[in-house]
């Protein structure tokens, strides 16, 4: 009975451990905030959101800010997303684990054109035609477009 007893309570913790130590912020939280709410979903791999922010620094002339969120956004994604455990006992944060969505993407085509547009520019980075040319590559492959 007693190895039993042991059995159990090592299977509970092994199977909750992992879960303490990946506390994210509950972004629904922020819906009354649009730009709050954004910044939490695209920090949590959201490319939409991500893409937003980019083209968004980029119209003020953010050039660092633009460049993190359009690269993040320009990224291929496994397909892999958070899925939300609720916070419990009034927490601020609840527990995430990442499941497999079947829906990976070669990024966002729209971030990767405006990269390319960025280094072929220089805007607020030196020119630089080759990584120009790699993000228009990307671009084409996954929009389909000539770009």
């Amino acid at each position: 009975m007693r190895n039993i007893i042991k059995y159990i309570s090592c299977v509970i913790l092994v199977l909750t451990l992992p879960g303490c130590s990946m506390f994210i912020p509950d972004c629904t939280k922020l819906s009354g905030d649009p730009l709050a709410y954004r910044q939490c979903i695209a920090s949590q791999g959201n490319t939409n959101a991500q893409y937003e922010l980019g083209v968004r620094a980029f119209e003020e002339q953010d050039y660092p800010a633009a460049l993190k969120w359009l690269k993040l956004a320009a990224a291929p994604n496994s397909g892999r997303t958070a899925v939300y455990m609720p916070p419990v006992g009034g927490q601020a944060y609840g527990t995430v684990m990442m499941m497999d969505s079947g829906l990976a993407t070669a990024g966002h085509a729209g971030a990767q054109s405006l990269l390319a547009q960025i280094y072929d520019g220089g805007l607020g980075v030196k020119a630089n035609p080759e990584k120009a040319d790699h993000y228009r590559a990307m671009a084409r492959r996954n929009s389909g477009l000539g770009l």
